[in-house]
């Protein structure tokens, strides 16, 4: 499933919690599953394949930790998004979290305003990522998203970084259309900060391309970048 409509799969053993925060998933236009623990959470898992997860730590029959293990040890839902929404904020247990494979980690209490509006930017993220199969070609240039290569004229460059590759796929994908720092910082890095990540790596992306095509990634002053070949 793509866009709106996708499958929440919500493991917590606080009845209030979840309904709550379900209703607010649902008023976005999800389908949430319910379980309030990790056996029927795992079957969930298994036999409805959920877009995304959230999950508790602290569960009856079980720890989140553990099952966030599991799913990313499955053979083809590996990369299934998990949320973290648990009343365990020490360092250590966030380290846990995020180390079993969490992509986020969020202590309650959490509004579930706040919680849908995290589960929406995973969910743009998973529908970024979704995007980029195959090859995507534009004029001499080429990029293998399933390879992480790009052929350029007669070269190919293999040693972009994963956010490196990233950048210039939506660059190029998006063309001519600027894209905000904050396009990148919510759909590459999960996050709203404003410092110069994106800055960072588009120059280390162009320290790695041939000139004529880092000449093509052009920042716009007060609006971020874009891809231009003068074609467009």
């Amino acid at each position: 499933m793509t866009g709106q409509g996708r499958t929440i799969l919500f493991i917590e053993d606080d009845a209030q919690t979840r309904r709550y925060s379900a209703l607010a998933i649902t008023g976005l236009g999800h389908r949430v599953l319910e379980s309030e623990g990790v056996e029927v959470g795992l079957s969930l898992f298994n036999t409805e394949r959920p877009d995304l997860i959230i999950l508790d730590i602290n569960l009856p029959d079980g720890n989140g930790v553990d099952f966030c293990r599991r799913v990313r040890a499955h053979p083809t839902l590996a990369r299934t998004p998990i949320i973290m929404l648990t009343g365990k904020g020490e360092m250590d247990d966030k380290a846990a979290g995020f180390d079993a494979g969490a992509d986020q980690y969020l202590v309650k209490p959490v509004p579930p305003r706040e919680l849908g509006m995290w589960v929406q930017a995973l969910l743009q993220r998973l529908a970024f990522e979704e995007g980029k199969g195959g090859e995507l070609v534009v004029g001499d240039l080429a990029l293998n998203a399933d390879a992480q290569l790009v052929r350029f004229q007669n070269l190919t460059i293999s040693n972009l970084t994963g956010k490196e590759f990233d950048l210039l796929y939506a660059l190029v994908k998006n063309r001519p259309k600027i894209l905000s720092r904050q396009f990148f910082l919510s759909k590459l890095w999960k996050t709203v900060a404003t410092d110069n990540l994106v800055d960072t790596h588009l120059r280390n992306l162009r320290r790695k391309l041939p000139q004529a095509l880092a000449d093509r990634l052009q920042a716009v002053p007060g609006k971020g970048f874009r891809y231009f070949d003068g074609t467009q």
